[in-house]
């Protein structure tokens, strides 16, 4: 191109006489210099853009989707449509995890006291400590299964405690309310909803609630639905923490566990339930 060739060799010839010789006006070559400054800039700027966006989904841990990421993104400063952030993403090859796997059908007979269920799919409380949920999970390791029992507030959906064992018994659960009402400061909730596995209905674990005063709530037997809420943060992390890793001892599983709840989960993981804010900025507003 003619002004390419210009341009190319402006340091050594005049461009006035350049331009004359190619029949050109020096007029209309500086215009061309600008819109191609202009888009060299908007280059550089998409460029700085797809690097934002690179860094943010690998904060993400890889697990937001388009949306997810617009609302990230205006936190960082960037603003975007959720149509520019999907583009980009698709361009950049940027797809969150939806990994299915399989999970075990839990064995044993369960016997035990049993609560009415009390909770009845109502997953939303309007207060802290209204209604914690819990739940057991299997996780597989090069040495067997290991457990994981988590205690969540519905108001926020934080995990405010949680146990992981070698063994599935009435300590996991037990631990992992204890530590609950620790990080609640001793305050228990209002209620406490559970599945009606042996762990749940044994009687030293129900001594431990009613001596914190709070009411138990259980599912219906054989209706996964009745405790949808805790299946929804197990179904979350072992999609985006769980299942992409293949832990060969109960260390491993502890700290990719912890760095997952409580360094992402609980603090930065947005929750389209809670105006696309992590458990703990939504529960900073609210106690502020």
């Amino acid at each position: 191109m003619k002004y390419e060739a210009i341009r190319g060799n402006s340091q050594e010839f005049s461009v006035r006489k350049m331009c004359k010789a190619l029949d050109l006006t020096a007029n209309a070559y500086y215009q061309w210099i600008l819109r191609k400054e202009k888009q060299e800039s908007k280059k550089e700027e998409y460029k700085t853009i797809v690097e934002k966006v690179r860094e943010v989904f690998e904060n993400s841990r890889h697990t937001y989707g388009y949306r997810r990421m617009q609302r990230a993104l205006a936190k960082e400063g960037l603003k975007m449509t959720e149509y520019k952030v999907r583009k980009i993403m698709r361009e950049s090859g940027l797809y969150p995890v939806t990994t299915v796997k399989y999970k075990p059908a839990r064995k044993g007979k369960v016997t035990g006291n049993y609560f009415e269920n009390v909770v009845n799919r109502n997953f939303n409380p309007t207060g802290f400590n209204e209604i914690w949920a819990g739940d057991i999970t299997y996780i597989k390791t090069c040495l067997g299964w290991v457990y994981l029992a988590v205690v969540i507030d519905l108001y926020n959906k934080e995990v405010i405690g949680y146990s992981i064992s070698k063994t599935i018994n009435t300590e996991l659960v037990k631990r992992a309310l204890a530590n609950a009402l620790a990080s609640s400061g001793g305050k228990g909730a209002r209620l406490f909803h559970s599945d009606r596995g042996i762990q749940y209905s044994s009687r030293s674990y129900q001594e431990m609630l009613k001596k914190h005063g709070i009411t138990g709530s259980m599912s219906r037997p054989g209706c996964p639905y009745d405790n949808a809420c805790a299946e929804s943060f197990f179904s979350t992390a072992k999609r985006e923490c769980i299942y992409r890793k293949e832990y060969v001892t109960l260390e491993e599983v502890k700290k990719d566990l912890f760095l997952y709840i409580e360094l992402f989960y609980n603090r930065k993981r947005m929750h389209k339930t809670l105006g696309y804010r992590s458990p703990i900025e939504f529960r900073l507003e609210k106690i502020a």
